[in-house]
């Protein structure tokens, strides 16, 4: 048995792929400072555009959510540092007894996070922000462990799990819904999936094509392409059937999203293939950091 020390509280916030790598990253510092981990859920709270995804995995369904009191206590101290005086959030923080560890940038590794004597303090360790790096991850046991699902799917995933699982299938993942209208975002076309889908043909020649989207309807019009194709639906209202969907298949093909990204992460084959974009959205090259040993990148924007 652990002796726990404290206490690490992560804010959970964003879209499922987002809540994964939040608690990945959360539970690998609970794990290296031999404290318990909970939830700081007043985000969904303020932001009403998304919701709270994670009672369907078994480890993030058994992590206690903090109190109301304390969280309360947080949000009106970060409330003070956004709008009044950014002056006061230390003393707001050491007051309440919180080391808080703020993302810099989801793909640069923070030093203090990996900091040994973390371990010794008396402070809760609040943990900010989506880390996307490898390096934050535990194990992939852990990982593995920690995202099993809890529920069986209903007959209908659970009989194209079936199909899925058995021979070569590849999960093609197309992300536009709100990419088409966020800002810095862009939707990757459909040149990136035909040059992605080639790279899997050179290993699996005829293969299952299985197509997750926002947007079915314009993935039929586009990708007929591809023969023996698949194109899921019915799973809008639970995002995570389709995460496990993705899993199931053998090979994967993602879009410029977490989501996906967690579909090829805790894929059934080790050895299957994954290929991602080179560039995650049309200014910004997809960081190394994102990429799993063995996982391909191909032009994603302009043959950039």
């Amino acid at each position: 048995m652990m002796n726990k020390k404290g206490k690490v509280v992560v804010r959970i916030s964003g879209g499922l792929g987002n809540q994964l790598f939040i608690h990945a990253a959360a539970l690998a510092l609970a794990e290296r400072t031999d404290r318990s981990l909970c939830y700081d859920l007043t985000d969904f709270l303020i932001f009403h555009g998304r919701k709270y995804q994670m009672r369907q995995f078994d480890g993030p369904s058994r992590t206690p959510h903090w109190t109301w009191l304390r969280s309360g206590l947080y949000l009106l101290a970060y409330i003070v540092y956004k709008r009044v005086d950014a002056r006061l959030f230390p003393l707001l923080l050491r007051w309440m007894n919180v080391l808080r560890f703020d993302e810099k940038s989801p793909w640069i590794v923070e030093p203090t996070f990996f900091d040994p004597s973390i371990g010794a303090s008396s402070r809760l360790l609040y943990v900010d922000g989506n880390r996307q790096h490898l390096a934050y991850l535990p194990s992939e046991a852990t990982v593995r462990r920690a995202f099993r699902f809890v529920n069986a799917p209903c007959e209908r995933n659970r009989q194209s799990l079936a199909r899925f699982e058995t021979g070569p299938s590849v999960s093609v993942h197309i992300r536009r819904g709100d990419y088409l209208v966020t800002p810095g975002c862009s939707v990757l076309g459909i040149d990136y999936y035909r040059k992605a889908t080639e790279v899997i043909r050179e290993r699996e020649p005829a293969p299952l094509w299985v197509v997750f989207s926002d947007d079915i309807p314009w993935c039929r019009t586009h990708f007929g392409f591809l023969e023996n194709a698949v194109f899921v639906e019915g799973n809008e209202a639970e995002p995570w059937e389709d995460l496990r969907l993705m899993a199931a298949c053998q090979h994967h093909v993602i879009a410029n999203s977490s989501f996906s990204w967690w579909g090829a992460c805790l894929g059934r084959d080790p050895d299957g293939l994954t290929v991602a974009p080179e560039y995650w959205f049309e200014n910004l090259p997809t960081q190394s950091c994102l990429l799993k040993e063995g996982w391909l990148t191909v032009p994603s924007f302009h043959d950039k």
